[in-house]
């Protein structure tokens, strides 16, 4: 079968071979494997074996302090004494003469790193008289009972002077409640100090639980480095033990390690001048390779320079694109399949911009119908409730009260009456509130109501008696239906990108099986039609129905209640739907 080769692809497997294949080829083989690739391996190879031996040197220099608690933890006239098994000085004194004291100072005399030993117990007697031994209270921790005392863990000192750092660890009994000695030791730095002489052109950083605890050699260029790379430069928890980072730009090799499990970290900033940073192999293959680019470069202009620049201009103009309308691409085009394809673009768009215009009138349509029969089918008993309160006021000759009364709701005629959706929470909020003032004329001593409501932006808004239909529901179905005195809480919160209306009311509550049955028609719209008309849950459905059109899955509305006890209305709305919709 015969493939017909288009101008666009002869063109392009020329300039594939001239300007891509031929320099990858050259500058590969020459620049990155024989030398690169190879050389730096090799480098890399011989400094990662080196930092090893290091590693292993210093770890060993603080695994020690371990096997010094082992030979006190084994020396059973220790445990002893720390369990307060001698009563008296006498006995103190014998039992630490006779063994303590010369396992204590042969071990702070054999090891020169050490600056001090010493054992926190709980028995005073010792602590007072012997050398080493200091009490409990005097521990320089906060928590004396901390798990991590099981293992043992390291700090730095708070101490003038020189730098230095200590190892806690607890003697552990038999049901572990409690430690009766804790070992302490202190080292100084001479550690460090052999470690770092080793490397008299090396500036040397040790952290000790990610705090500086010791430098040596500090140079203004490697402690900028430092602060500049400091997060790169320290591995991960749980990532590589050693790292060889070699930086060309500043000519310095870093070098970081861990010890003792990743609570020490040691970063060797090395400046190098050696080989793995010279440039002189390059220039020749430099050389080479520009001249080919610059020979393919002129091929490619001639030959498919002016057809790709079609394409591109196509692409961004396609990408540009925001609107539901698509713009058409007006610009020169060439006699070829760029061409081709700009001109069916233009068709496409076209037919797209038609389909578009007539799928979003219809949609607005559709939207705009169902909101205003939901938003018709609100609950109007309230405004009955405020006529038959002016009714029984003007009996009583209280015309102070009837003002107010009718003032608040001439308010909520008009908000109600209103042809916005999505109303401010603040407008929302003064509505509920001067519902409630109506109630609280009406029904004098039956409720109280608290409001905890937070500073909220005056770009929140929500749909129009979604926090008035949670309250006026308290009254609808709790104070109006009770004798017994009702507590009501109103919660307006910010946390994060959301925002969140909770209404708490004291009361009969909702029964089980009734709260069953309303969380089940929440998420099943289809089936509400089986209820009766004197207990459908009108409001609760109007208030999840107006927040899914409006906000789709973004939003959130629950209902939970304890009869006889609590009932709470929650709604959530995330913050992207609402200014999606502004």
């Amino acid at each position: 079968m015969f493939v017909r080769i288009t101008k666009l692809q002869t063109r392009f497997f020329i300039c594939y071979l001239l300007a891509i294949f031929i320099p990858i080829l050259l500058l590969s083989s020459i620049i990155y494997y024989y030398h690169s690739n190879q050389r730096t391996r090799e480098y890399l190879s011989e400094k990662e074996n080196s930092l090893i031996v290091e590693q292993n040197y210093l770890n060993n220099q603080l695994e020690s302090s371990r096997n010094y608690y082992n030979q006190l933890k084994s020396n059973y006239e220790l445990l002893k004494l720390l369990k307060g098994f001698y009563p008296t000085e006498c006995e103190i004194v014998y039992a630490y003469n006779s063994q303590l004291y010369a396992l204590i100072t042969g071990i702070f005399h054999y090891d020169q790193n050490l600056r001090g030993i010493s054992i926190y117990s709980d028995n005073r007697k010792a602590s007072e008289i012997l050398r080493f031994f200091e009490p409990l209270s005097d521990l320089p921790l906060s928590d004396n009972s901390s798990p991590a005392l099981i293992d043992g863990f390291w700090t730095a000192d708070e101490e003038t002077g020189d730098p230095s750092f200590s190892f806690y660890i607890g003697f552990t009994t038999a049901p572990m409640s409690a430690f009766p000695g804790i070992a302490r030791l202190n080292y100084n730095s001479n550690i460090f100090d052999a470690y770092a002489r080793e490397n008299p052109d090396s500036a040397v950083y040790i952290y000790l639980n990610e705090k500086l605890l010791y430098q040596y050699n500090s140079t203004p260029a490697a402690t900028r480095y430092l602060e500049q790379y400091r997060d790169y430069i320290l591995p991960e928890k749980n990532g590589a033990a050693t790292r060889i980072i070699p930086d060309a730009d500043s000519r310095l090799v870093t070098s970081s390690m861990e010890l003792e499990n990743g609570v020490f970290w040691v970063i060797k900033i090395t400046p190098e001048e050696g080989t793995i940073f010279s440039y002189r192999p390059f220039l020749l293959s430099l050389l080479v390779t520009v001249l080919v680019m610059v020979s393919a470069s002129i091929l490619m202009f001639l030959l498919i320079l002016r057809p790709f620049q079609n394409i591109v201009r196509l692409s961004e103009h396609m990408n540009s694109q925001r609107n539901h309308t698509l713009t058409l691409y007006e610009k020169p085009v060439s006699k070829d399949e760029t061409g081709d394809l700009i001109c069916a673009f233009n068709q496409m768009a076209e037919r797209i911009n038609d389909l578009s215009s007539s799928l979003l009138n219809s949609e607005i349509q559709l939207k705009n119908a169902q909101i205003e029969a939901l938003q018709s089918q609100l609950n109007p008993h309230f405004f009955y409730g405020t006529l038959e309160s002016i009714r029984m006021i003007a009996e009583a000759d209280r015309q102070e009260l009837i003002a107010d009364i009718a003032f608040s709701f001439g308010n909520l005629m008009r908000y109600s009456l209103s042809r916005e959706y999505l109303a401010p929470v603040s407008k929302e909020l003064d509505m509920t509130r001067q519902y409630v003032s109506i109630q609280e004329k009406r029904l004098v001593n039956r409720f109280d109501i608290r409001w905890e409501t937070c500073a909220v932006d005056e770009k929140w808004r929500c749909p129009k008696f979604v926090l008035f239909s949670m309250v006026e529901n308290v009254f609808s179905h709790n104070v109006s239906k009770c004798r017994s005195f009702i507590h009501v809480t109103v919660r307006i919160q910010e946390e994060n990108d959301d925002l969140t209306f909770v209404v708490t009311n004291t009361g009969p509550g909702v029964p089980g099986e009734r709260l069953k049955e309303l969380q089940y028609l929440l998420e099943h719209p289809q089936e509400r039609g089986s209820l009766k008309s004197e207990n459908n849950g009108r409001s609760i459905f109007n208030i999840s129905d107006r927040l899914k059109l409006f906000y789709g899955e973004g939003y959130r509305f629950t209902i939970e209640s304890t009869e006889n006890a609590l009932t709470t209305c929650t709604v959530r709305i995330h913050k992207h739907f609402i200014h999606f919709l502004e």
